[in-house]
């Protein structure tokens, strides 16, 4: 007769190493293979975070979906300030309020057509980049210019992108 809690500690430790796997995977990804001409990463990990939150938002346990969107900001956030080499917690943090943020404002919608992905990816893109402007750039910098170069190139990439990976994980999450 065997332990059945310790399989199930053991079952849960090995489901959180598989997603800190399959997330350093998609880091690596975005920092190497989908580099723009200008220079930054296409926002892969936002896109996914966000979508995962709101599938799982839309789930009939909210705390759950909420709980494992912030798991999949954190583990996201930190595999990329490892990766892209910004301090660390940089990105985790970006991450981390622009999910709370789109968890917040959509705990009482129900999320089924394209319009709501959409509207949340815009708030969350603008979250992530304004937070990770602060961040990163010491001193005073110009507004105009950091949404010139990176917070309207990355929000247009992040919404292109949203629809596809919103489908393909709900579909891959339902069944």
């Amino acid at each position: 007769m065997g332990d059945s809690q310790s399989k199930r500690v053991e079952e849960l430790v090995a489901r959180e190493v598989g997603y800190i796997l399959l997330i350093g995977a998609l880091a690596l990804v975005q920092v190497t293979l989908l580099r723009t001409p200008l220079g930054f990463s296409a926002p892969l990990l936002l896109v996914i975070t966000i979508c995962r939150t709101l599938i799982g938002m839309g789930a009939a346990f909210r705390d759950i979906g909420m709980i494992q969107g912030l798991r999949w900001a954190f583990y996201s956030g930190l595999m990329l300030d490892i990766l892209a080499s910004t301090p660390l917690g940089t990105h985790a943090l970006a991450l981390l309020l622009a999910t709370v943020t789109v968890a917040f404002a959509t705990r009482r919608l129900r999320i089924e057509g394209p319009l709501l992905p959409l509207l949340a990816m815009l708030v969350a893109s603008l979250i992530y980049e304004s937070i990770m402007a602060l961040l990163i750039q010491s001193g005073s910098f110009i507004w105009s210019d950091t949404a010139r170069v990176a917070l309207v190139p990355n929000t247009l990439l992040a919404l292109i992108m949203t629809l596809p990976i919103f489908f393909i994980l709900r579909w891959m999450l339902r069944a």
